[in-house]
C-alpha cells in the first residue's frame, strides 16, 4: 500500500510542476528575478530573510530594493559576469538577486578558498570585477556603500529581455567528480525548478521558517532552500556558518521548521552530547543530501523530525535531481519503474550497458534536447556526456557517481568515481592537492586520495609522498603543513600523510597506480612512517593511535 501511495504522490508532483512550467511559459518567464518579482507583489510585507543575530528580519520589499540598487550598479558596470565574494547574508542574497535583475551572471567564490586561488579561478573565468570581500587583481566593491544609495524605484525587466531560461543565472565553483575546480552553469529554469520542487516536497508555505547554515555560494543553500523560500513565500533563517552549539538554539529561537542539510551537519549534531529535550523543537522536516542510514533513524528519533526529503544531484547536471521524500531511509531518489520518467535515468556499466537492478552501475541522465550546457568553458562539457549511448543521435550526462536501484525505483549513492572524493560536504579535487603539495618545493611526488575514517561519512584526504629532503616529525612538517594551509582551504589539506622513499609504481603509460594505494589505507604504519593531523599539527601514527583512530576515540582535524 505505501509503494502504491508513492507512486500517486510521485505523479502528483509531476502534474503539479508541469502545470507550474505551463504557466510560467504563458506568462514569458525566462528569468529567475521574475518569479522574484511576482513572489514580492505576492508577499511584499512578509519576511523573506532573518539574520541569526539581528534584531528584525528583511521584508520582501526590503530585499527586493537592496536588489534593485546592486541591479542599477551592475548595469552601470557593463559586466557580462560579476563576482560575488560574500559570507551567508541578507546582502548575499540582494547582490544574487540584484544581478539576475540586470541581466548579469553572478559568479559565486568559495569564501574559505585562498587568496591564490581566488585569484586564479577569477582570472579563467573571465570575473574582473566583484562585490563583497577583496580578490586579488579583481577591481572589488564594497556592497554596503552600494546599499547606502537612494533607491529609485524598480529595475526595468528590459535591462533582461535577451536572458532566455536556459542561461545561466549564477556559476558555481565545483570540483566536480573528475578533477579540478570547475565554474559550473547554473540555469535560471534550474534554479526556478529547485524552489517549485523542494517547497513541494517539503510542504513549505509562507508560515514556514527555513534555518540555512550551508553556504549560499553552494547549491544547497542557494538553490535547494532559498530559491524553495521564494517559491513558496517562506523566510530563510540565515547563520554565516554551522554551529553544533547554536544549532538548537537558532532553530527555537527564530521557530524554524525546516533546515537544508549536507550528512555531516547530523553527524555532528548526533555526536554531540545528548539533551533530554532534543526533540522539543519546531523542525518539521529536513531536506538535503548524505544523510544515510543508520543516521537517518538517529536523527529522526533524537530530534523529533517529522519528515525527511533526500536528495542526490550535481551543480552541472542537466537535469532535476533524484529526491525521496516517501520516509524510506537510506535511500537518495525514488523514480517509479512504471513512470515515463525511470527512462531519463539509467545505471550502465564501463561499456554503457545497462545493469540489472540491485547492481551498482554509473548513473547517466538524459540530456533534454540533447543539448548540454554545464561549464563556463564548453570543452570541458565532452568530458561529462555519453553520445549516441542507446540509439543514434541521443545525449546523455556522466555523473560520475555510483548508484545501486532495486525493483521498486529506490537509489542508493554507494560512492564517487573519478580522481575526487567528499569530504566535510565539500569535493576535493585530488589533482589540485596534488598540484599544491608539489609547489611547496619539499615534495617529489604526491599522491592524493580518498579514505575512509571509522565513524565518519565520505572520505579523508590521504596523501603518499616521496621527499625531496628530509621531511618529519617537528619543525619541518610544522612549516610544511602550514604551506599548505596557505594553499588550500581547511576540508582539502590532506589528513593522513605517509611517506616514502622511493619512486611510486607506474602503469605502462607513466601514470601512478592509485587504487592499491587507496585500498591500503593508513595501516601500512610499521613499513612507511606515517603522520595524522591531530590538534593542528602532524604527529606520527603509531599502533597505539591507529587503534584508537579506528574506535572512533581518536579525532584527526585542525583545533578550531
Amino acid at each position: 500500500m505505501l509503494k502504491d501511495n508513492n507512486v500517486e504522490q510521485y505523479s502528483k508532483y509531476a502534474s503539479y510542476e508541469r502545470q507550474i512550467w505551463q504557466n510560467l511559459a504563458k506568462q514569458n518567464i525566462n528569468s529567475w528575478a521574475d518569479v522574484w518579482e511576482q513572489a514580492v507583489a505576492r508577499w511584499s510585507h512578509h519576511s523573506i530573510v532573518h539574520e541569526v543575530g539581528s534584531i528584525s528580519p528583511w521584508s520582501y520589499q526590503d530585499l527586493d530594493r537592496a536588489a534593485d540598487k546592486i541591479a542599477e550598479w551592475a548595469i552601470s558596470s557593463n559586466q557580462k559576469y560579476i563576482g560575488v565574494h560574500q559570507n551567508n547574508s541578507a546582502i548575499f542574497l540582494a547582490t544574487v538577486l540584484g544581478l539576475a535583475k540586470a541581466g548579469v551572471v553572478a559568479v559565486l567564490f568559495n569564501v574559505r578558498e585562498s587568496a591564490q586561488k581566488l585569484s586564479t579561478v577569477a582570472h579563467n573565468s573571465g570575473v574582473k570585477t566583484a562585490i563583497g570581500k577583496p580578490i586579488p587583481s579583481v577591481e572589488t566593491y564594497d556592497p554596503n556603500l552600494i546599499l547606502a544609495r537612494p533607491w529609485s524605484g524598480r529595475v526595468s525587466a528590459k535591462h533582461r529581455c535577451q536572458v532566455t531560461i536556459d542561461d545561466p543565472v549564477v556559476i558555481i565553483f565545483t570540483s566536480g567528480t573528475s578533477g579540478r575546480s570547475k565554474p559550473a552553469l547554473f540555469s535560471h529554469r534550474r534554479m526556478i525548478g529547485a524552489g517549485i520542487a523542494w517547497s513541494l516536497r517539503t510542504g513549505m508555505s509562507s508560515e514556514s521558517k527555513c534555518y540555512i547554515t550551508l553556504p549560499l555560494y553552494h547549491g544547497n543553500g542557494l538553490a535547494v532552500a532559498f530559491s524553495s523560500c521564494v517559491a513558496a513565500g517562506a523566510c530563510a533563517v540565515v547563520r554565516d556558518r554551522f554551529s553544533v552549539r547554536a544549532f538548537l538554539t537558532d532553530v527555537r529561537t527564530y521557530n524554524c521548521d525546516s533546515v537544508v542539510y549536507i550528512g555531516e551537519l547530523w553527524r555532528y549534531l548526533s555526536n554531540s552530547s545528548q539533551q533530554p529535550d532534543d526533540a522539543n523543537n519546531p523542525l518539521r522536516v529536513i531536506f538535503g543530501n548524505g544523510l544515510t542510514s543508520p543516521l537517518w533513524e538517529t536523527v529522526i528519533e533524537r530530534f523529533g523530525i517529522e519528515q525527511v526529503v533526500e536528495h542526490y544531484g550535481a551543480t552541472e547536471m542537466p537535469a532535476s535531481a533524484l529526491t525521496n521524500w516517501t520516509g524510506r531511509p537510506g535511500y537518495c531518489g525514488f523514480v517509479p519503474p512504471s513512470h515515463p520518467d525511470a527512462n531519463n535515468v539509467v545505471l550502465v556499466n564501463e561499456q554503457g550497458k545497462v545493469v540489472a537492478l540491485g547492481e551498482i552501475g554509473e548513473a547517466v541522465l538524459r540530456v533534454p534536447g540533447n543539448v548540454y550546457r554545464g561549464y563556463l568553458d564548453p570543452k570541458l562539457d565532452e568530458d561529462k556526456v555519453w553520445r549516441d549511448l542507446f540509439e543514434p543521435g541521443d545525449l546523455w550526462w556522466r555523473s560520475g557517481d555510483l548508484l545501486c536501484r532495486d525493483a521498486d525505483g529506490f537509489f542508493m549513492f554507494v560512492e564517487r568515481m573519478g580522481d575526487s572524493f567528499r569530504w566535510k560536504g565539500e569535493n576535493v579535487s585530488c589533482v589540485e592537492v596534488e598540484e599544491a603539495i608539489l609547489s611547496t618545493g619539499k615534495v617529489r611526488e604526491a599522491i592524493v586520495y580518498g579514505v575512509s575514517i571509522p565513524g565518519e561519512s565520505g572520505k579523508a584526504g590521504m596523501a603518499s609522498i616521496l621527499p625531496i629532503d628530509f621531511l618529519g616529525e617537528g619543525e619541518t612538517l610544522d612549516n610544511f603543513l602550514t604551506n599548505l594551509q596557505e594553499l588550500l582551504p581547511p576540508y582539502a589539506i590532506p589528513y593522513i600523510i605517509r611517506l616514502v622513499d622511493r619512486h611510486h609504481e607506474t602503469t605502462s603509460t607513466m601514470k601512478i597506480i592509485k587504487n592499491h594505494l587507496q585500498a591500503e589505507g593508513f595501516k601500512q604504519i610499521e613499513q612507511y612512517p606515517h603522520f595524522a593531523l591531530l590538534q593542528g599539527r602532524y604527529i606520527r601514527l603509531t599502533s597505539d593511535r591507529l587503534s584508537a583512530l579506528e574506535s572512533g576515540k581518536l579525532i584527526l582535524g585542525v583545533r578550531c
